[in-house]
C-alpha cells in the first residue's frame, strides 16, 4: 500500500497547511459520543446545554483534538509522530456551524534524534475563532531515516498560580490511585474515533500498512488519551451520583462504590458546573488495541475567583497521567477547567 508522507527536510517555516472545512451537525455530535464515550449532557442534550448558559450543545475537547489531529496527519502522513499538542477552547462549535481548520508551520528544529516541526492551528466558525491548537511532530528524515517511537515519558512540572486559593493549596501533591478505564482499547473504539472526524490514517486500521509499519500493527490515535480512560456510560454525568440529567433519581449503572466517585479531582467550594477550557498533552509509548489504560489525577493549579461570561468561577488545572497495563507512562494531559455555577467561594 503506497501512502504519501512528508519529510522533515521538505518543510519550511511559515508554510500553510491545506485548509479543512468540516460541518458540525447533530449527527456529528452523535458520532462524537460514540467516538469519545463522553456522555456529559452539554455534548448531546441541547435543552440542558442551553439551560446552563450555552448557545447549544457543542463538541467536546476530545472531538476537537481528533479533528486537529486528522488535519495534521492529512498533511504530513502517517510517518510522523505527535510529541505534544495543546488545545485552547475559546468558543463552541455547535450544530449548524462549519468548522474551518487552518494551520501553519512555526518552527523546525532537531531535539536529540528527533527532527521536529511545530504547528499553530485554529478552528473558526461564523462567530470567530472557536479553538486554537499547537502540535509538535517528530518527522521522518531523508538523511536519518524514520521516526523512532518513544518508550519513556516523564510527568510535567507545574508552577502554581501566585494567588492560588488556600483550599487549592491543600490539594497540591495529592495524586489519586491508578484507576482503569471502563473498557480496554479496541479496534472498534479506534474506528468510532476515526468515523467522527473522517480520519483515514492507515496506522489506525488493521491492514497491510499498519502491520508493515515501524509500529508493527495498529496504534490508537495519540490524542485519545482521555477516551481510553472514560468510565462506563452509565457512570457519566454532571452529578456522579445521578448521572442522567433528564432523570435525576436514576442512580449510576452498574452501581458504584462511594469511594470511587470524583476520580480524585475535587471541585472548588460552592461550584456545581464544569466547562473544559484547555488541554496540553504529551505522548510516550504508543497505545495499542488490547491495552488497558490507567489514569491518575491530581490538581496542580487553580486561579483565584474570576469573572467569566458564565458567571464567577475558578480556572482549575488538573494533571492526568496515563499508564498502560505494564506501568509505562503512555501520556500526560494538563486539563484546565472552568469551575462555575452555584455559589463559587461558598463552602
Amino acid at each position: 500500500m503506497d501512502v504519501d508522507f512528508v519529510y522533515w527536510e521538505d518543510v519550511e517555516v511559515g508554510q500553510s497547511l491545506p485548509t479543512l472545512d468540516f460541518p458540525i451537525t447533530i449527527k456529528t455530535l452523535t458520532l462524537a459520543v460514540c467516538g469519545t464515550r463522553d456522555l456529559m449532557p452539554y455534548h448531546h442534550n441541547a435543552a440542558y446545554s442551553k439551560q446552563v448558559g450555552n448557545r447549544d450543545m457543542f463538541v467536546n475537547t476530545m472531538f476537537e483534538q481528533a479533528l486537529f489531529g486528522r488535519f495534521v496527519t492529512d498533511w504530513c502522513g502517517p510517518e510522523s509522530d505527535f510529541r505534544e499538542t495543546s488545545l485552547q477552547m475559546i468558543d463552541q462549535l455547535c450544530p449548524g456551524d462549519i468548522a474551518r481548520i487552518e494551520g501553519r508551520v512555526t518552527d523546525k528544529t532537531r531535539v536529540g534524534d528527533d527532527h521536529r516541526v511545530a504547528l499553530e492551528i485554529t478552528a473558526t466558525n461564523h462567530i470567530g475563532v472557536a479553538a486554537a491548537a499547537t502540535a509538535t511532530l517528530a518527522m521522518p528524515s531523508r538523511e536519518n531515516g524514520p521516526v523512532t517511537p518513544l518508550k519513556g515519558l516523564a510527568k510535567p512540572q507545574i508552577e502554581p498560580h501566585p494567588e492560588i486559593p488556600p483550599f487549592a493549596q491543600e490539594w497540591l501533591g495529592n495524586e489519586s490511585p491508578r484507576s482503569p478505564g471502563g473498557y480496554p482499547v479496541s479496534e472498534v473504539q479506534i474506528m468510532y474515533w476515526c468515523d467522527m472526524v473522517e480520519d483515514v490514517n492507515p496506522l489506525y486500521l488493521d491492514g497491510d500498512y499498519s502491520r508493515g509499519s515501524r509500529h508493527g500493527g495498529v496504534i490508537a490515535p495519540p490524542m485519545g488519551l482521555i477516551t481510553w480512560t472514560m468510565a462506563r456510560g452509565g457512570h457519566q454525568g454532571v452529578d456522579f451520583e445521578a448521572p442522567d440529567a433528564d432523570c435525576t433519581d436514576r442512580k449510576p449503572w452498574p452501581p458504584k462504590e462511594p469511594a470511587s466517585s470524583g476520580g480524585g479531582i475535587p471541585n472548588p467550594p460552592g461550584t456545581t458546573d464544569t466547562i473544559a477550557q484547555g488541554s496540553v498533552q504529551t505522548y510516550g509509548k504508543p497505545v495499542r488495541p488490547g491495552d488497558l489504560i490507567y489514569q491518575t489525577n491530581e490538581v496542580v493549579n487553580c486561579s483565584p475567583l474570576k469573572t467569566t461570561k458564565l458567571g464567577p468561577g475558578y480556572f482549575q488545572t488538573n494533571l492526568s497521567t496515563f499508564y498502560n497495563q505494564d506501568g509505562d507512562i503512555v501520556g500526560t494531559n494538563l486539563f484546565t477547567l472552568l469551575r462555575y455555577g452555584g455559589n463559587p467561594g461558598q463552602a
